[in-house]
């Protein structure tokens, strides 16, 4: 099909969403010298990519090399089917295999942009330390990728809403669109279109659909992401690959509320001055003490909380005082091999702490320990989160990086006071646990709570089915020409598990997918 004066803008490629793979993949193909067009129907760039941790799991990089690691994307993909085995859940192993083979290009692209990352650190139970943690936070990549992009020449339009993808002559030929006006217009790609709008977390129909029950009131950590690609995808004849094997209870995470207002830090440009210079200064405890402190400024807005302190004895309380869940229910992990672990379920799904919590007073509890707990949790091997970069956050990290979500008082009374909640109310809570919590109840004062916390869906295992050139298929596994997805909405079938895979995938997806997309013969 020729161009014609149906379109009201026309490109090479055109790409849905700006998150983590979407710019990787917009900057990939314009250096490749196509022509491309960006649209984001929030009004910032960055998607759920802006929101993360910041950690990326790959293997066979320059960074290992350096420090010695000797690794490889062949044990990378066989950890990462052990993993699966271990969570009982199955993956697309080419989707797996693509990923561990090509994430090191994706750590190495970033890298020459301008991004910075810590040295490569250990993600039990994977064999080597391939955990590439990006200083001085997630902010950094959106940064960098936006400054590449409108350097290559990408256009980008923000607060601009995909609607439909427009076929003809056998393919996928551009995007319909609608800005903040409400207008709609055209948007022509002559070589194809890359859906890389993320996942389906803040559409409950499609999650209804294809997780199913569980997952109401839980709040949604990237709410722009409706599924609109997958909606459009669909219509257009694309597969969609939905995962039986998780459950409302493993999607629900557990964090604590995000600061009312951001620190100081995460207004600082992320430079690459500045986060070469955290970079350095962590590899030298003195500086580590000094610098600990500003670096979790930027990492403890995303944490969630280990279980390890409800082994140890904390209570999870809700706003008016009362115990309400087994902090314990749920699915936890058993070594069972070097390389593997295996989910082992304590008690069903429904009443897990994380589904029960979004039924709360206000969606929040807060975590309750007594002085024993808050020693314990001062040093290793007993930490409140696991921080990448700095290892892991404890007490002290919270009170003085999080003073918002820290504490304490002499009793538990004081302790009510502080957090509006009803003194004996929170005082009989505790006084019940005591049977059941024997030697590990909490007896003794001064008292601390950490939160509110919350219940936040994260992302979701929904995506287009692809092949390994991230081409859409339709229900016959044909890829629809023109079409190519990456990111959330192109994970079909691909399992993220653990830290640094879902950008690990974001990054490798969406730079494979720009590669393809560039190189593909001309609509004409």
């Amino acid at each position: 099909m020729t161009v014609s004066a149906q379109w009201s803008e026309t490109a090479d490629v055109v790409i849905v969403g700006a998150g983590g793979a979407g710019l990787i993949a917009a900057c990939t193909a314009a250096r490749a010298g196509s022509r491309v067009v960006l649209i984001e129907k929030a009004p910032r760039i960055g998607g759920t990519t802006a929101l993360a941790v910041g950690s990326i799991m790959a293997a066979g990089t320059q960074q290992q090399r350096d420090d010695g690691i000797v690794d490889s994307a062949a044990d990378h993909a066989e950890d990462l089917a052990g993993v699966a085995r271990g969570f009982g859940i199955s993956d697309n192993a080419d989707l797996s295999r693509l990923m561990a083979t090509h994430a090191a290009e994706a750590v190495a692209f970033l890298r020459s942009i301008g991004v910075v990352f810590a040295n490569p650190l250990p993600q039990p139970p994977h064999r080597q330390p391939r955990l590439h943690q990006v200083m001085p936070g997630s902010a950094s990549y959106i940064h960098h990728l936006d400054r590449a992009c409108r350097k290559a020449g990408v256009v980008i339009h923000a607060s601009t809403a995909a609607t439909r993808l427009v076929q003809a002559g056998g393919r996928v030929a551009g995007v319909e669109v609608k800005d903040d006006s409400g207008a709609l217009r055209i948007i022509g790609a002559a070589k194809g279109v890359i859906l890389a709008s993320g996942d389906i977390a803040g559409n409950a129909a499609l999650l209804k659909s294809h997780i199913g029950e569980g997952l109401d009131g839980i709040e949604v950590l990237n709410p722009w992401c409706t599924g609109d690609g997958h909606t459009m995808g669909a219509a257009a004849g694309a597969q969609i690959v939905s995962r039986t094997d998780y459950g409302a209870g493993e999607l629900a995470q557990m964090r604590f509320v995000k600061p009312a207002k951001p620190n100081w830090t995460q207004r600082i440009p992320p430079f690459r001055s500045m986060a070469w210079l955290i970079k350095t200064a962590l590899q030298y405890p003195p500086a580590v003490a000094v610098l600990r402190p500003f670096v979790l400024k930027f990492l403890t807005t995303a944490l969630g909380v280990d279980r390890g302190i409800f082994v140890e004895g904390a209570l999870l309380i809700n706003k008016r005082g009362e115990r309400f869940a087994d902090e314990l229910a749920g699915t936890i992990l058993q070594d069972v091999g070097s390389h593997e672990r295996t989910a082992v379920k304590l008690a069903g799904e429904a009443n897990t702490p994380n589904l029960l919590l979004p039924r709360q007073p206000e969606g929040v509890g807060y975590i309750v320990f007594d002085e024993r707990i808050a020693r314990q949790f001062s040093s290793w091997p007993h930490f409140i989160s696991t921080a990448p970069g700095v290892a892991y956050a404890y007490l002290d990290d919270y009170r003085r990086a999080r003073p918002d979500i820290f504490h304490s008082a002499p009793t538990l009374a004081g302790l009510a006071g502080q957090l509006g909640m009803d003194v004996n109310t929170l005082q009989a809570s505790v006084k019940a646990a005591m049977p059941e919590r024997g030697s590990k109840a909490l007896t003794g004062g001064p008292f601390y709570a950490l939160g509110p916390i919350k219940s936040w869906l994260l992302v979701t295992p929904v995506g287009l089915a692809v092949n390994t050139r991230l081409e859409v298929l339709d229900a016959q596994g044909q890829a629809i020409q023109g079409l190519y997805a990456a990111g959330g909405v192109g994970q079909g079938g691909f399992t993220n598990t653990g830290h640094g895979h879902g950008l690990a995938w974001a990054f490798t997806s969406g730079l494979l997918a720009g590669r393809q997309a560039s190189t593909a013969a001309q609509n004409t």
